[in-house]
């Protein structure tokens, strides 16, 4: 029977909740870890979402597998650098900011996203949207201007980090906050698309993947948005290891079973589930071009400060 239990993680300044999965029934001689993801969508959907994925991974590598979804960004990379998550599912974004600090988190695979609403061909990347109600009078970049913008997270690579960093080269240079009237956090994609499209914010950056998903659960419609802007390409949310927890060989029987998903039918229905196509293999290395998006936006913010 499937146990959901609600904790609080002490370990944060900030008390984050979390939602504890257990893959089956806990065994005293198989390794317990915990993986820990952030909500991009309500805590409640993504669970349930990654039940099947996680009971699979837990089978294939022989392991007890504790599930936990944070709402902050923060909080996830927390976890991982304080020794609570052996591994995790973090942003392109926040991965960069882990990495800053601590060389123990380290990328094992990628979440190849299947064909979606925006995007025809699977990849294990996405862009990042800018969005306004279909309908309403925002139906340009210029229009925006003075408005209320929603944005996720502060953690968030795609509503966040990203706009910050190269949207500024639509509007003159300007920056987020001097272009737009209003600027605030709606604590996930889908809580800032359906801002939106409630009419509580002109216009939102959400990353187009989690946007698809909220459209396959009937909560949203394609034509409900006018899309003004598109990111480039970003690789996709990283799934990381702590390796100063796990073993080489624990890593490369985790990294293995995920890599090998999609070849089987039960691992690709449970992929399914997640919306992904499959896990490719994934090295800091495939961070680096957004690594040098980023940079190159700070040298062009420092010139101008």
């Amino acid at each position: 029977m499937r146990k959901f239990r609600q904790y609080s993680y002490s370990l944060f300044v900030a008390i984050t909740l979390a939602v504890g999965l257990h893959a089956g029934t806990l065994a005293a001689d198989k390794p317990n870890l915990t993986f820990v993801a952030i909500a991009t969508e309500e805590m409640a959907v993504v669970t349930e979402r990654w039940q099947p994925a996680i009971k699979y991974i837990a089978k294939h590598a022989d392991v007890d597998i504790n599930f936990f979804v944070t709402t902050s960004y923060a909080a996830a990379v927390e976890a991982l650098r304080n020794d609570f998550a052996h591994f995790g599912m973090l942003g392109p974004k926040i991965y960069l900011v882990a990495r800053e600090k601590t060389d123990k988190i380290e990328p094992i695979v990628g979440t190849g996203r299947p064909p979606n609403h925006f995007l025809k061909d699977p990849c294990a990347c996405y862009h990042g949207r800018l969005i306004t109600k279909k309908g309403g009078k925002f139906t340009t970049i210029e229009s925006l201007k003075g408005s209320v913008l929603a944005l996720t997270e502060p953690g968030s690579t795609s509503g966040n980090a990203l706009p910050r960093a190269l949207f500024p080269d639509q509007v003159g240079g300007k920056s987020l906050d001097d272009y737009f009237g209003r600027i605030f956090y709606a604590g996930s994609h889908d809580a800032a698309a359906k801002a939106v499209h409630m009419g509580k914010a002109d216009a939102a950056f959400v990353s187009e993947n989690a946007l698809s998903r909220t459209i396959d659960r009937g909560d949203l419609k394609v034509e409900d948005f006018n899309y003004l802007w598109v990111s480039p390409e970003v690789v996709s949310n990283p799934i990381v290891v702590n390796t100063k927890i796990l073993s080489k060989e624990m890593i490369e029987r985790l990294k293995t079973v995920m890599m090998n998903m999609d070849k089987d039918p039960e691992g690709k229905a449970a992929l399914k589930t997640v919306k992904m196509a499959a896990m490719p293999p994934l090295s800091d290395k495939n961070f680096d071009p957004l690594r040098k998006i980023l940079a190159e936006k700070k040298k062009m913010k420092d010139k101008k400060g």
